[in-house]
């Protein structure tokens, strides 16, 4: 893990799409060797070579990280939607909008431009801040497909010391533009784009926040029950925020691991029951990892969330067919499931802590 993460962090900064090939060749030579080195182990006699085999793996997880890192930076694309100049962006809504002082603000995945009369096909996330109409507010929820006016600006840099850095932050999150429009220069579609699942979790999660809406009439316990248990902040004012602040006890206001190990601890002692027979067992299996995940697709897939459902599913799955386990090496490839998936979480504060927390927590003695 240690090369490969070291290998997203070299590769981070580079904004010239050139290095893809030579890196996508040096990857692809190193793992080509490992796998004869692999397939003719005992023909070698490739345990004499121990340490430099060790340094073929140690390289090839270095340049696969840098490859996987630009590969997934969406500045690097070809078709990259601020390569060229359009006049409107065919894009989706990738996240749910929060309101805030009558400003909408959400992120948009870009699809289509339209540029002198001409449609393209284009690729790019953009932060949209949309100026509502008072009177008739245009309602907008992830998936809804639009047409929106090309008035797109790099995001800038802080220009005072200490100034909070929103240009790299945003950088982490694969965004390096964003726009401020008016509700007359966007148009809804009626037509739906993106994850299903993740559309399908965010409407479940609506309906649970309905729920609580319900049942909880305090507006304030209301908003603190939502995000401990579901991870939804759009109803949590400021003020709460500063007192949980102040405190020192903001970390509650998280979704973290501690909730799916609650959730596994309460599902492993109910269904003691099937732990009779290896048959039931493995139906307890089922059932346990689809409920822990079923729970954090609800939570909208945070890191931490994510570290304990894979850690827990990898120590279930050896623990029901009996076999022995390895925390280092569950964490280690819990932590290259994620960053393959997305490696621009290592920049994720909620990552970094939730990854030392448990490191800490296996190296302490007690």
């Amino acid at each position: 893990m240690l090369p490969f993460v070291i290998g997203i962090c070299c590769a981070y900064p580079i904004e010239n799409r050139q290095f893809l090939f030579p890196l996508f060749i040096i990857s692809l030579f190193l793992f080509a060797i490992l796998i004869i080195i692999n397939v003719l182990y005992k023909k070698l006699k490739a345990y004499r070579f121990k340490e430099k085999i060790g340094l073929f793996v140690y390289l090839f997880s270095f340049f696969f990280g840098g490859l996987i890192c630009l590969f997934h930076k969406q500045s690097l694309k070809a078709d990259y939607y601020a390569n060229s100049s359009a006049e409107y962006f065919k894009a989706y809504v990738n996240s749910e909008p929060q309101l805030t002082n009558g400003i909408l603000r959400f992120e948009v995945t870009v699809t289509h431009i339209f540029k002198a009369k001409q449609i393209e096909t284009a690729s790019g996330k953009i932060l949209i801040s949309v100026k509502l109409d008072t009177l008739h507010p245009i309602q907008l929820n992830y998936g809804d497909e639009l047409i929106i006016a090309a008035k797109n600006l790099p995001v800038e840099p802080p220009y005072n010391p200490a100034e909070f850095d929103f240009k790299a932050w945003l950088a982490t999150k694969n965004i390096y533009q964003q726009g401020f429009i008016n509700q007359d220069n966007i148009v809804k579609l009626n037509r739906t784009n993106g994850n299903q699942l993740i559309k399908y979790a965010i409407e479940v999660r609506q309906q649970q926040v309905a729920i609580y809406r319900k049942l909880i009439h305090d507006d304030e316990a209301f908003a603190v029950a939502s995000t401990l248990i579901l991870g939804y902040r759009a109803d949590l004012n400021k003020e709460t925020l500063a007192a949980y602040s102040k405190t020192g006890t903001i970390h509650a206001l998280s979704v973290s691991g501690m909730h799916v190990g609650i959730i596994y601890i309460f599902l492993n002692w109910t269904l003691f029951f099937l732990n009779r027979k290896k048959s039931l067992r493995i139906t307890k299996l089922l059932l346990i990892c689809s409920l822990i995940w079923y729970y954090s697709l609800l939570t909208g897939f945070s890191p931490s969330v994510l570290r304990s459902t894979i850690m827990l599913t990898v120590y279930i799955l050896a623990k029901t067919f009996n076999r022995s386990s390895n925390n280092y090496n569950i964490l280690a490839f819990t932590a290259f499931c994620l960053l393959f998936y997305d490696p621009f979480l290592i920049w994720d504060v909620g990552f970094q802590l939730s990854f030392l927390a448990v490191i800490g927590l296996i190296l302490s003695p007690t």
